[in-house]
């Protein structure tokens, strides 16, 4: 057949080599651990679960994550884009509401629609997540697709999602999917991440598997060849191919089962898509090697450093923040407002407890105080970036918070001395500004802002005197510590705060002739790479909790006469 007739026969698609490999190799258990733009979601684990529902008819298939949310913001986009490319919505697929009555049933009753997939074939998709367990209740899963593992904990991977595996075995035990698993995830970095599922590399058998992808590619020639036979109407061809395809896909099917697919491939493995300026943007931009390493390269850190924040870790982080009231009436597709409204922990009738960093790279932290339980929760941070400041930060935080009680909209802000003055280097980002006035500082102006939009704000730190890196070190170390009972106990939110979390972990202990510092060294990396990479968001942690619980450390540390700072910024840190 000429080529132009092939052409006409086929469409062309361009897949990557690690995207091939995983469409060859398609075991029962499919773990990848793969770099920023490798297509995991669009042109993995979409193909994957396309593959996984024609293989059961009138399954259930689970797509679990860390958070319910995590499903709607990060999974669901790019599933509904490949969906939506390769398939007529309405004929071959649903998405969160009943089906048409075209499409078969079900062998499991579905009561609500509103959060699942189906299929024509009766196959539906169902969502479930670690904050959510009764998510799991009454799941009887065929396979089960799990994306970002390294934010799961492994005791509520075991506990909470693996249980909704127990689907019917005399209805889709012949699938080579049946009771499967398909990881996915992002290369962990040990000293911040979930690394546990790291494990199931030793369960892959590398001979079975490139046996397995060798046939698959031999039956994949063996399948084209045969459009073309057919095409030309030469059955006696067409026959002794389709025998061979299906005397080997049963074969295949059944090498598959039992078998474990892991593989780690950084972003140079879809290099022809995203391009080589990409990867040298990439490099250029992340200044941590750190995150260079694992986001990019897909290069596993071993390292661990001595941070500042030393005490701090697992224990201090809570990821059941989401009220799922409002998520739950709306349907799988739609956008989720970002508000306060949707967290577990908040009060809308209680006031808030800040903390704040200013300059050209403005960061806040926003808690709450539980009495009767002692907790202290950190339930959001937020930031802005030159040329934003005051008046656009006030706007983020009015706008998250937009429920809280017009009674109670009360904010008591804790600050470092720098705020109480301006940036000395103001005017190298704002050159046509008007010199401050004397009651123009950083904490009024965004108290003038709040005010306006209806705030009241309490400046707690007027005034206040030097505070060294040793004295934060300290009430660091007794806050993050082994908790008696008699104090608070401090929680961030995993989920809202998760920059705050990477800054806190990027918040290197520095000693110098027997003091103590927290090397700020990373606040001079450009202001987006600050996000996550910097001590920005973790400084004004730092001075919320030292304004809130400072009082708990002794007498020696509450006084100090040396005007020497400790803390405050300059034009980049």
């Amino acid at each position: 057949m000429k080529k132009s007739e092939i052409s006409e026969t086929f469409t062309r698609v361009y897949l990557s080599v690690v995207q091939i490999l995983v469409k060859l190799a398609d075991t029962m258990f499919l773990f990848c651990e793969l770099g920023r733009g490798s297509g995991k979601t669009t042109h993995i684990l979409a193909p994957r679960l396309d593959r996984v529902q024609a293989s059961m008819l009138g399954s259930i298939v689970v797509l679990a994550a860390d958070t319910y949310r995590s499903i709607f913001d990060n999974i669901l986009p790019g599933i509904l884009e490949y969906f939506n490319e390769h398939y007529e919505r309405g004929i071959y697929f649903e998405i969160g509401k009943e089906p048409p009555i075209h499409f078969k049933k079900c062998y499991t009753y579905i009561a609500d629609w509103k959060h699942t997939i189906s299929f024509c074939n009766g196959c539906v998709v169902q969502f479930v997540s670690c904050d959510r367990p009764e998510s799991m209740l009454g799941k009887n899963a065929a396979h089960l697709l799990v994306d970002e593992m390294l934010r799961i904990p492994e005791d509520k991977f075991i506990e909470r999602i693996i249980p909704a595996l127990r689907a019917d075995r005399s209805k889709f035990g012949d699938s080579p999917y049946f009771m499967g698993i398909s990881g996915f995830s992002s290369t962990p970095n040990f000293e911040t991440d979930e690394d546990w599922f790291l494990e199931y590399e030793k369960n892959m058998n590398k001979e079975l598997v490139d046996c397995i992808q060798e046939i698959a590619y031999e039956i994949d020639l063996r399948l084209q060849e045969l459009e073309i036979e057919k095409k030309s109407l030469n059955w006696q061809r067409a026959k002794q191919l389709e025998k061979f395809v299906e005397r080997w896909t049963k074969r295949l099917s059944m090498f598959r089962k039992g078998q474990t697919f892991y593989l780690r491939a950084s972003s140079l493995s879809n290099l022809k898509i995203l391009g080589i300026d990409y990867i040298q943007n990439q490099m250029k931009s992340i200044k941590d090697k750190d995150k260079l390493y694992t986001s990019i390269f897909a290069i596993r850190k071993l390292k661990v450093k001595d941070m500042f924040f030393g005490k701090f870790g697992k224990p201090h982080l809570y990821d059941n923040g989401y009220d799922y009231e409002y998520i739950d009436q709306i349907s799988a597709g739609d956008k989720i407002e970002d508000s306060a409204k949707h967290l577990r922990y908040y009060d809308k009738k209680q006031p808030l407890y800040a903390g704040y960093d200013p300059g050209p790279f403005s960061s806040i932290v926003f808690a709450q105080r539980k009495k009767q339980a002692k907790e202290f929760r950190v339930l959001k941070n937020m930031w802005v970036i030159h040329p934003d400041q005051q008046e656009e930060l006030a706007k983020k935080i009015d706008d998250f918070f937009k429920n809280h009680d017009k009674n109670q909209k009360v904010i008591y802000l804790h600050y470092d001395r720098a705020a109480n003055q301006r940036d000395p280097e103001w005017k190298k980002y704002y050159p046509n500004a008007k010199p401050a006035g004397i009651n123009d500082t950083d904490a009024i102006l965004l108290k003038k802002e709040l005010t306006a939009l209806g705030w009241t704000v309490h400046l707690m730190s007027k005034n206040q005197k030097t505070i060294y890196y040793s004295q934060h070190y300290r009430l660091l170390n007794l806050l993050f510590g082994k908790n008696d009972g008699k104090r608070d106990t401090i929680l961030i939110d995993k989920n809202e705060c998760e920059q705050l979390v990477s800054s806190i972990n990027h918040s290197p202990l520095k000693r110098h002739e027997g003091r103590i510092w927290l090397d700020k060294s990373s606040e001079s990396l450009p202001f987006d790479e600050q996000i996550y990479n910097s001590t920005q968001i973790a400084t004004a942690l730092l001075y919320l909790l030292w304004g809130e619980f400072h009082k708990l450390l002794p007498d020696s540390d509450q006084d100090t006469v040396v005007p020497q700072g400790a803390g405050t910024y300059s034009a980049r840190g």
